[in-house]
């Protein structure tokens, strides 16, 4: 079963504009400016899978202006079984909402953050 765990990473997506998500040699990067007009910039480190929605789901007790890791992954457990990771505990599934832009999934080991 799927469960939201609201997260504080740090930064925040409520109100916030202009996401950009950029890849490179195994790494995703997302870009956006928050609601203060600060550059929020968010390095996922070997990140297998990545999307975005425009569409908004959640589930129940999700904010659409939060954070979350999702325990229970169902897509973390696709891509254990598809042998394109080799267990569930390397890799986390982190959901970022903003608001009325969309949604942003990634499956990624870790990530850090840069705000300017």
């Amino acid at each position: 079963m799927e469960i939201a765990k609201q997260i504080e990473p740090g930064f925040s997506t409520a109100d916030a504009e202009s996401p950009e998500i950029h890849q490179e040699d195994g790494d995703v990067r997302l870009r956006f400016k928050d609601w203060q007009e600060r550059i929020v910039e968010v390095f996922f480190a070997d990140a297998i899978a990545h999307k975005w929605e425009s569409i908004e789901s959640y589930y129940e007790g999700e904010r659409n202006d939060s954070s979350y890791e999702i325990l229970g992954s169902g897509w973390i457990a696709e891509h254990v079984q598809q042998r394109i990771i080799k267990d569930s505990a390397e890799y986390k599934h982190y959901k970022l909402n903003f608001n009325g832009w969309g949604q942003f999934e990634v499956l990624a080991q870790g990530y850090t953050t840069k705000t300017s």
